[in-house]
């Protein structure tokens, strides 16, 4: 009888650990993140991150919710207390629709906050590509992206040379999404032209 109830609780140990094995999968030391972020980006960030912290010991973290389920300041707030090293912390609550940047005391010089979360598509390195409608353009390329321009301004900052960095592919991504912001602004510019040419001549 106790052997049998070993062999159960034992088979139900292992059941348990298999169930939750994706959640351990989804956190990595440089970011945590749900279903709303690709494994390929998350891996990619966690390269980025992991070589800056080994060159500056500069901690760049990504918080990726679809639910943040409390204020993100309260958040930002509370996971600060969790960390001993300079950091900073890039977050999105995306039902909310909030993204936020946080950062230790003295790391504002190193990266330009109020640039990388500008809503201007030629400024802005996350919120523009958010907000596109384009299919192709979505969640990860946008935390990818800005992630990326956080790092790389953080490296340049310290004199780094990052051999993860995606500076070039990261700046041809903007382009594209900068020229078709751009080219449907200036459709609509030449079609209220051409209604107010149209009601002259009638």
């Amino acid at each position: 009888m106790k052997r049998f109830l070993h062999v159960k609780v034992k088979g139900a140990f292992f059941l348990c650990l298999f169930a939750f094995l994706p959640l351990f999968a989804l956190e990595k030391e440089f970011v945590i993140y749900d279903t709303i972020l690709e494994e390929r980006a998350a891996q990619k960030i966690e390269e980025m991150g992991s070589e800056l912290f080994t060159k500056s010991g500069i901690k760049v973290i990504l918080v990726a919710k679809e639910k943040g389920g409390e204020d993100i300041k309260t958040f930002q707030q509370t996971f600060a207390q969790t960390q001993v090293t300079p950091f900073v912390l890039l977050t999105l609550f995306l039902t909310e629709q909030k993204v936020d940047i946080y950062h230790s005391e003295g790391l504002e010089k190193l990266f330009d906050k109020e640039a990388i979360l500008s809503p201007l598509p030629w400024r802005g390195t996350i919120i523009p590509l958010l907000t596109t409608k384009k299919t192709e353009v979505g969640v990860s390329p946008a935390l990818l992206n800005g992630y990326a321009d956080i790092v790389d301004q953080i490296a340049a900052s310290r004199k780094i040379e990052l051999e993860s960095s995606i500076g070039s592919s990261n700046k041809t991504t903007m382009s594209v999404v900068k020229s078709l912001i751009y080219g449907f602004v200036a459709i609509l510019v030449l079609l209220a032209f051409y209604r107010r040419m149209k009601k002259r001549h009638v």
